[in-house]
C-alpha cells in the first residue's frame, strides 16, 4: 500500500496532476469571469484510466478528481496529456490529429484550451495587430505582385 510521502512523490513529479492542483490553487481565472462550463480529461495509462473534472463557474475555478459528468469530455493518453498541459501540444491541434477525442460541447473544450500553457520558451500572447496595418501589408504585397508580372519590379 503506497504512502501519503510516496503519493505526494509521484504527484511531484506528475505534469498533469501539477497542472490541475495550479489551476485548483489559482481558484478564480479573471479570463473566464463571464463564463461558466464543466470539462473532464481522461487520461489513459497502464493502470486505468485516470479522470480530471474541471468546473469553471463565472470564473471560479474548481478542480475534483472522478468519472463525472460534464459539458465536455476528452480521451487521450498519458504522453498526449502531458505535453498539453506543459504547452508542447495544442489541444485543439490533437483534436485535429485524432491523438486527443472529444465529446460534448466544442465551446467547453476551447476554454479548456485557454487554460493550457503556451509552447515553452514563449514570451506570451503576441500584440494585436490593426486591421489597418493587415490591409497595408496586403496592398504591398498586391502591388509587388502586379510590379513583377509587368516587369516594372525588375532592377535596370
Amino acid at each position: 500500500m503506497p504512502t501519503q510521502r510516496a503519493d505526494s512523490e509521484k504527484t511531484a513529479r506528475d505534469p498533469v496532476g501539477l497542472f490541475f492542483a495550479g489551476l485548483a490553487e489559482t481558484g478564480h481565472v479573471a479570463t473566464f469571469e463571464g463564463q461558466s462550463a464543466t470539462v473532464r480529461l481522461d487520461v489513459v495509462n497502464e493502470d486505468g484510466v485516470e479522470s480530471w473534472h474541471l468546473t469553471v463557474s463565472r470564473g471560479d475555478v474548481d478542480v475534483t478528481r472522478g468519472d463525472r459528468p460534464a459539458d465536455a469530455i476528452m480521451r487521450t493518453d498519458r504522453p498526449q496529456a502531458e505535453a498539453m498541459v506543459t504547452g508542447r501540444l495544442n489541444a485543439q491541434a490533437a483534436i485535429l490529429r485524432g491523438a486527443l477525442a472529444c465529446e460534448g460541447k466544442l465551446a467547453a473544450v476551447v476554454m479548456f484550451q485557454r487554460c493550457l500553457p503556451g509552447p515553452p520558451n514563449s514570451t506570451g500572447r503576441a500584440a494585436p495587430i490593426s486591421g489597418a496595418t493587415v490591409m497595408a501589408t496586403i496592398r504591398a504585397a498586391q502591388i509587388a505582385m502586379t510590379r513583377a508580372k509587368t516587369g516594372q519590379g525588375k532592377p535596370a
